[in-house]
């Protein structure tokens, strides 16, 4: 079991990491790359509940931007930025691991497999944009929900108001 799911977990970094920054960023990333560079050079966030999603992916980026050496958004690579979905993008399948008292080895193999090749999955895991953070937020809240309610416990259920709330801080208002 370990050996196939560290393959596919693999797969799907390959499927994820390869290439980032090859292609010129599609205008949604580049306004989200914007909002992230007036965090980045300025410390300032202000959020505007009319057009855009929370601060997650801004914040969650800024540790990139520093492993990379970046302190401007015009030192800042797509590269750089699409490492932050790609990131949670494999996150979201080491999730599954957890699932493995509820659904068996066989079924989060099966399932592991479907998020690593999924078309839909690898793509957006490659732009730089809250839903690939979105979905890492719904999974590690459905496991921690579902491990507090099979065995309470404190941590779990710290886990499950954490990922709620970061769920919360990604979304986009609708006004």
């Amino acid at each position: 079991f370990a050996g196939l799911f560290l393959l596919i977990v693999l797969g799907a970094a390959g499927l994820r990491l390869a290439d980032l920054g090859l292609r010129p960023m599609h205008h949604d990333e580049a306004n989200q790359a914007l909002k992230f560079g007036a965090l980045l050079e300025k410390g300032e966030y202000r959020y505007d509940k009319a057009d855009h999603h929370g601060p997650s992916l801004y914040y969650l980026s800024l540790p990139f931007a520093h492993a990379s050496g970046a302190n401007t958004l015009a030192a800042l690579s797509e590269k750089t930025l699409r490492l932050v979905p790609a990131f949670f993008g494999i996150g979201t399948i080491l999730f599954l691991l957890l699932f493995i008292p509820l659904i068996g080895k066989e079924a989060v193999l099966w399932s592991a497999l479907g998020l690593a090749v999924s078309p839909v999955m690898v793509y957006f895991s490659r732009f730089y944009i809250q839903e690939t953070l979105l979905l890492f937020f719904l999974v590690g809240f459905i496991v921690a929900l579902w491990r507090y309610k099979r065995r309470p416990s404190w941590a779990w259920a710290v886990a499950a108001g954490f990922f709620a709330g970061m769920m919360y801080a990604d979304r986009k208002s609708v006004v």
